[in-house]
């Protein structure tokens, strides 16, 4: 059996007006609760956001990013130093009640000088 299938010219590449690869487009978002996200879609639109939210620019997301970074940095360090208060407390207090440096010690975390 032959075929007797004509040869068609294959389609043109790209079809008129449409870019088959169109260039990305990232989105920042600001979401109700506070999260800042980011979202990169390839469909020449803007997302619509899953959850409520706001989209932002680029610079605000960056300026709110490096806020929640320096608060979250600055929280951090605030629980350390009250952990450090915390265990210097408890081993003197262990001290005072005549339990041994060792034992104090382990109890407490305390890692810092034994004439504290």
């Amino acid at each position: 059996m032959t075929d007797t299938t004509p040869e068609l010219p294959g389609p043109p590449w790209p079809w008129p007006g449409c870019d088959p690869t169109p260039d990305p487009i990232t989105a920042w978002v600001q979401y109700e609760d506070g999260s800042l996200g980011s979202i990169t879609v390839t469909g020449g639109q803007l997302p619509e956001l899953a959850r409520p939210g706001r989209l932002i620019t680029q610079a605000e997301f960056e300026t709110l990013n490096a806020a929640m970074s320096a608060a979250h940095t600055s929280r951090l360090q605030d629980m350390a130093e009250e952990e450090t208060a915390r265990q210097t407390r408890e081993y003197q207090d262990l001290r005072k009640a005549g339990i041994p440096e060792e034992t104090a010690r382990r109890l407490s975390g305390y890692t810092g000088s034994a004439t504290a």
